[in-house]
């Protein structure tokens, strides 16, 4: 009779157990058809320091474009881009093209841009209200954890305050006749702990009609950064997208992030002023606010003139062998699948010290020029005496490279090594049609 006894404790215990389990057992992973990467959509910040901040915004129902910026100090900040795409079997967000970028700031506020790595991986796990990163390329490091803050709309339209306490209503006392005394100064409302400290405002930038300008805010103890525009009369006062509709024509790039770029700039933006608004949970600070002057007489685009120096003694070959015998020095080239499309070997050509390779399109343009040299370097060496908006030092494959361009493609890239100097060149003369970061890194860890 015991045993029987026993027997039905254990097997009740086995039921409960089962049910418990099954009680405690995670959602089934949703289907690709029933996933939609818009119900994701949102700031999120990391839920321990919270100096961290993930920006998801959905491109269809299965892919998102993320970006995280992660401080380090006032000086260095991380920041990843990556496009991540639903995985119905482990119901995961995962990547494969993760670019992650160090930032560093010097006393002047100057940035300087480190590709710490191209196509890196991992994934984000969704868990109630947070987002479970697991990056691959940190090893040992677990998952981070980051917590839903606010939609979209609200963080681009900067749609929230800090929580402020409720003020009760005072009973109405009769009035009483003051005494004659000095008023006394009223004391400041002190500010909230832990506002954004702003270390750089933006400066006044006087373009022509058509032309392009950048604007660089900095802080210190921020998690959001966005741009607003502001009219003449100062009564408009409204944010980068915003300003996207007021002004068709113009090309707002970076919008949310410290170094904000202008392109195709109208006359119609003349007296406008721009400043940042940098945020945290505690509330936000604005940077001051920088003039746009815009002149009606558009730049005149200079006519790019030939590709280094203006000599006749080059001798054009097919052959690399025989132009390496005539320059005195061996070229490894880039593969061809780090060119961007549609590019083909036109020819060589070589001097003494000095070795080319041209690249062209299908109407036999030359687009693409790769020199190595050991007697010119830096624009000596390319040969390309345009203006840009933006000059930078950008350090790939463990060189670094002086970059010219639009600060978000490069049409020229020169650096050096020990005995040898060498540039890159594509589309000179034209922003906005230079190489990617990618692009431009497949081919420098290509050529020796």
């Amino acid at each position: 009779m015991k045993t029987k006894r026993s027997l039905c404790l254990i097997a009740c215990l086995l039921c409960l157990a089962l049910i418990l389990g099954a009680c405690g057992s995670s959602e089934p992973k949703p289907k690709a058809s029933d996933f939609n990467m818009a119900n994701l959509e949102g700031l999120y910040v990391e839920q321990i320091a919270r100096r961290a901040s993930l920006l998801l915004t959905a491109r269809d129902e299965q892919t998102a474009w993320i970006v995280v910026d992660w401080p380090d100090s006032a000086a260095v900040s991380y920041h990843w881009e990556l496009t991540g795409r639903y995985d119905a079997e482990t119901g995961e967000i995962a990547y494969s093209d993760a670019v992650l970028i160090e930032k560093t700031f010097n006393a002047q506020g100057e940035e300087s841009d480190i590709v710490l790595y191209t196509h890196g991986t991992g994934s984000f796990a969704k868990e109630l209200d947070k987002l479970l990163w697991t990056d691959n390329e940190e090893t040992g490091s677990g998952k981070s954890a980051f917590l839903y803050e606010m939609s979209l709309e609200a963080y681009r339209n900067n749609q929230w305050a800090p929580a402020q306490p409720e003020v009760s209503a005072l009973p109405v006392e009769e009035p009483v006749e003051p005494e004659e005394e000095p008023e006394p100064e009223p004391e400041p409302t002190p500010e909230p702990a832990n506002l954004p400290i702003i270390t750089k405002s933006p400066t006044d930038e006087t373009v022509a009609e058509g032309g392009n300008a950048s604007f660089v805010a900095r802080y210190e103890n921020a998690l959001w950064a966005v741009w607003h525009f502001v009219s003449p009369d100062g009564t408009t006062d409204i944010t980068y997208e915003e300003a996207s509709e007021v002004f068709p024509s113009l090309e707002i790039i970076n919008g949310m992030y410290s170094t904000m770029k202008l392109r195709n700039i109208p006359v119609e933006l003349s007296g406008w002023r721009v400043y940042c608004r940098y945020s945290n949970p505690s509330g936000y600070k604005d940077t001051g606010s920088a003039l746009i002057t815009v002149t009606n007489a558009p730049t005149p685009t200079p006519t790019p003139p030939p590709l280094g120096p203006v000599v006749n003694d080059w001798t054009e070959t097919d052959d690399l062998a025989v132009a390496e015998g005539g320059s005195g020095m061996y070229f490894t080239l880039p593969s061809s699948d780090a060119f961007p499309e549609g590019l083909h070997l036109k020819n060589y050509r070589y001097r003494s010290g000095i070795l080319e390779a041209n690249y062209a399109n299908d109407a036999d343009e030359v687009l693409l020029t790769i020199r190595k040299s050991t007697t010119q370097s830096g624009t000596e060496l390319s040969g390309d005496y345009n203006s840009y908006s933006n000059v930078w030092n950008l350090t790939l494959n463990g060189v670094t490279l002086r970059c010219m361009g639009d600060g978000a493609t490069i049409n020229t890239g020169t650096y050096d090594t020990a005995a040898e100097h060498f540039s890159i060149c594509y589309n000179p003369g034209q922003p906005g049609q230079g190489l990617t970061v990618a692009q431009l890194s497949s081919m420098v860890s290509g050529m020796q």
